[in-house]
C-alpha cells in the first residue's frame, strides 16, 4: 500500500514504533511540511526580483552620475535618476579576484582567503577555490525560493573555482563583449518569464578592461584628432606593462588617448545594458543593483591598471540601488562596501544575513536608507605580486598600512579625494589614532578556511606577473 499521507502511517503503526521514534518523525514531518509550505508563499508577486549588474574596471569618478563631464553612461544614468546612489563606496580590493568573491560571499578577504592567480592563455593559475564552507548570496536566495541565474565574463570566476555555486544556471563565458554577455543572457529569457518564483540575476560584464578597445561613435566624439595607427596600437595591447612601453615614448598625448578609449568603452557597455533592458523589458520591474568590483589607474600614482595599490583610483566604486516604485534619486554619504551587496539584496528579498557575513543591509525592504553611525571599510591586498597591504576607509580619513614595511599613508578624503598628500607626519596622532582602528578591525575578523588551488603555474615569478595582466 502507498501512503500519501505519513502522519495516516505513524497512527496506523503507532503501537509498534517506539514513541522517541514517533515523536522524530512527526517533528521532520512538520518541519518539512513548513519548509515546504513557507516556499510555495514566495511568489514573483509576494518578493521582488533581483538584477545584480557589476561592471569589471570600472571608475566611480569616470560617470557623469558622479560628476563626470563626458556622459559616458546617459542609460544607466537614468537608471540610477530614479535610485539610491552611494556616493562613498568602495571595492575590498582593487582587482577581481578578492572582490568579485567578497561581494558574493559577503566578507573581506582576509576571512574568505582567495587572493591570488593569474591567467595565461584563457587558463587560470595559482587561483584558490572559493571555500564551500562559506555562505554565499544565490544560496541563500536560492534557499528562500528565489531562481538563480548568473553570466560573468570573466575566466577569473568559473564554476570550477567556486563562482557558480548557488546558481541554477551559470555560464562563465571568458573575457568577452558585453554583446555576448548579453546573448549567453538571453538564452535563458523565456525560461526566466514561465517562473512563478521571484529570479535572481547576476550579469558580470568585462568592458572596459585592458585592452582598452576603441568604440565608436564615442571615440570619435571624445578624440576627434586620434590617428589610425594610434588607435590601432592602444586597442591591441592587452597588458599594462606593454602599455607603459608606449606611454613612455609620448606620455601626455598617449595617456588622453587611453583615457578616452576607457570612456568610449564605457559608453559601449552603457549601451548594450540599455538594449538588453530593451530585449527583456520586465527587467525594468527588478530591483536593480549597480557597481563595479574596482577601478583603474591612469598614472595618478606612478601606474597603469589596477592590483598594483588601494588608491582610491582602483578601490572607489560606482554603486546605486534602484527600486522600481522609487520616483527621485536620492544621494547617500554613507560609507559602504562591496560586502554590502549580498546582506542589501537579501534583505530587499525578505530574508536574515548569515552571522559570518560581515557587511550589513545599506537599505531595508521597502528602500529606505537608515542614518548609521560613523563607519569604517577594508580594503585588502595580497596577490603575491606587490607587497601585502590593508586600507582603513572613513567619511574623512583614510589610512593605507605596508604589511612588510609598516610604511603609513594618511589621507584627508574630503580636503584631498586625489590621495596627493601624506599626512603621517604633520598628523602623528591620527595616524596612531587611525592604525589603532585599522589594526583591532583586522583582528576581529575570522581567518580564512583552507582554501584549495586550481592547478599551479610551472612558470618563474616573472612569467606569471607578465601573465597576469592586472599589474606592471
Amino acid at each position: 500500500m502507498v501512503w500519501k499521507n505519513p502522519f495516516l502511517f505513524i497512527m496506523e503503526y503507532r503501537k509498534t514504533i517506539p514513541k522517541a521514534a514517533i515523536f522524530l518523525l512527526i517533528g521532520l514531518l512538520a518541519t518539512s511540511s513548513y519548509a515546504s509550505e513557507t516556499k510555495s508563499l514566495i511568489t514573483k508577486e509576494t518578493h521582488p526580483s533581483l538584477l545584480l549588474i557589476t561592471v569589471d574596471t570600472l571608475r566611480a569618478d569616470r560617470l557623469p552620475f558622479y560628476g563626470y563631464k563626458r556622459n559616458t553612461a546617459p542609460f544607466l544614468g537614468k537608471l540610477a535618476e530614479h535610485g539610491i546612489v552611494f556616493a562613498n563606496a568602495y571595492s575590498t580590493s582593487s582587482w577581481t579576484v578578492p572582490a568579485v568573491t567578497s561581494l558574493v560571499t559577503g566578507v573581506y578577504p582576509s576571512s574568505h582567503g582567495v587572493m591570488r592567480g593569474s591567467i595565461k592563455k584563457g587558463r587560470v593559475y595559482k587561483q584558490e577555490i572559493v571555500p564551500r564552507k562559506l555562505p554565499n548570496l544565490p544560496e541563500q536566495l536560492r534557499a528562500l525560493g528565489y531562481r538563480t541565474y548568473a553570466v560573468t565574463a570573466s575566466y577569473h570566476l568559473t564554476k570550477e573555482l567556486g563562482f557558480g555555486r548557488g546558481f541554477d544556471q551559470y555560464a562563465c563565458i571568458g573575457f568577452c563583449t558585453a554583446e555576448k554577455v548579453n546573448r549567453a543572457f538571453l538564452e535563458w529569457k523565456h525560461e526566466i518569464e514561465s517562473q512563478n518564483s521571484p529570479v535572481f540575476i547576476w550579469l558580470h560584464y568585462f568592458d572596459p578592461h585592458i585592452p582598452y578597445i576603441a568604440r565608436q561613435p564615442w571615440l570619435k566624439h571624445y578624440q576627434s584628432d586620434e590617428t589610425e595607427g594610434e588607435r590601432s596600437t592602444i586597442s591591441s595591447i592587452s597588458r599594462p606593462v606593454k602599455l607603459r612601453q608606449v606611454l613612455k615614448k609620448n606620455e601626455p598625448r598617449i595617456l588622453t588617448l587611453i583615457q578616452s578609449h576607457y570612456d568610449s568603452e564605457i559608453n559601449y557597455c552603457d549601451e548594450q545594458i540599455k538594449k538588453l533592458f530593451q530585449e527583456f523589458p520586465s527587467l525594468d520591474q527588478y530591483v536593480l543593483v549597480f557597481t563595479a568590483d574596482h577601478g583603474e589607474e591612469f598614472m595618478e600614482h606612478g601606474k597603469l591598471g589596477h592590483a598594483n595599490n588601494l588608491y582610491n583610483d582602483t578601490v572607489r566604486i560606482p554603486l546605486f540601488v534602484r527600486i522600481p516604485s522609487s520616483a527621485s534619486a536620492t544621494t547617500s554619504k554613507e560609507v559602504a562596501s562591496l560586502v554590502d551587496i549580498a546582506p542589501t539584496l537579501l534583505a530587499i528579498a525578505g530574508g536574515k544575513a548569515p552571522l559570518s557575513w560581515q557587511g550589513r543591509a545599506l537599505i531595508d525592504q521597502k528602500g529606505h536608507v537608515s542614518p548609521r553611525e560613523e563607519r569604517y571599510v577594508l580594503a585588502q591586498l595580497n596577490n603575491g605580486i606587490v607587497s601585502s597591504m590593508n586600507a582603513l576607509i572613513g567619511s574623512n580619513w583614510k589610512l593605507i598600512i605596508n604589511d612588510k614595511t609598516q610604511d603609513k599613508q594618511l589621507y584627508n578624503l574630503m580636503d584631498d579625494p586625489t590621495e596627493r598628500t601624506n599626512l603621517t607626519t604633520a598628523k602623528p596622532e591620527k595616524t596612531k589614532q587611525q592604525s589603532d582602528i585599522l589594526q583591532k578591525l583586522v583582528l576581529t575578523l575570522p581567518p580564512a578556511p583552507k582554501a584549495k588551488k586550481n592547478k599551479p603555474l610551472q612558470k618563474d615569478k616573472e612569467e606569471m606577473l607578465r601573465s597576469l595582466g592586472y599589474i606592471q
